[in-house]
């Protein structure tokens, strides 16, 4: 073996082990313990402890995101929706290029039937990433319930592209198409979201309506 490998080598195990030894030697970070207690009661679906148990760690550390993104995840599993809706705004705050604060605000203001407000949130991801699949598709339904069809339809069309075997693209541009009169396209896009569901009530209601 060529002596520079072997010298190399000899560096790298030096330096894991003393890596090691500093990781051992240190005690556990409150920050990183509160976190996997918080894990751990949203586990058991103990919502109120799993909030709780950051709460010491948040008031430190208000601008973090990691914990606001969490606190935001948490409230909006207790039902806090508002609490919900604060916290992800402070994760969004610290990072406004995050789509995963950005698509996690949307489930507290839709709870809050605040429209207005998804639908902003899911222009701004589909800006940072146009190809993102849930904002296309939730965005794409949204409009296919307020009768815009042709709006609707590019935005399920890219949902669709990302994952075909899906069942909520497949419905949702069959029921498009149908209101666009494409009604060939809608047979087969309904009938695949079927396939997908058996039994469907939405996907059969469809169907008859083509017959």
């Amino acid at each position: 073996m060529n002596k520079y490998a072997v010298i190399g080598i000899a560096l790298v195990v030096i330096l894991f082990g003393l890596l090691s030894t500093d990781v051992l030697s240190q005690k556990p970070d409150t920050k990183v313990e509160a976190f996997h207690k918080s894990l751990q009661h949203e586990n058991t679906k103990e919502y109120q402890k799993a909030i709780q148990v950051l709460m010491p760690v948040v008031k430190e550390q208000k601008d973090d995101y990691l914990l606001n993104l969490r606190l935001g995840w948490l409230h909006y599993l207790a039902g806090n929706f508002t609490e919900s809706k604060q916290y992800y705004g402070k994760a969004v705050a610290a990072n406004s290029k995050s789509v995963e604060a950005l698509l996690g605000r949307t489930l507290p203001l839709a709870s809050l039937n605040e429209w207005s407000a998804v639908e902003e949130d899911y222009r701004t991801i589909l800006k940072i990433d146009p190809m993102e699949y849930t904002a296309n598709l939730r965005f794409g339904q949204i409009l296919l319930n307020m009768g815009a069809y042709a709006e609707a339809k590019p935005y399920l069309e890219r949902a669709l592209a990302l994952y075909p075997s899906y069942y909520e693209p497949n419905l949702s541009l069959g029921w498009t198409c149908y209101y666009l009169g494409d009604r060939k396209r809608a047979g087969m896009l309904l009938t695949t979201a079927l396939m997908l569901r058996p039994g469907d009530t939405l996907a059969i209601k469809g169907l008859d309506l083509l017959r």
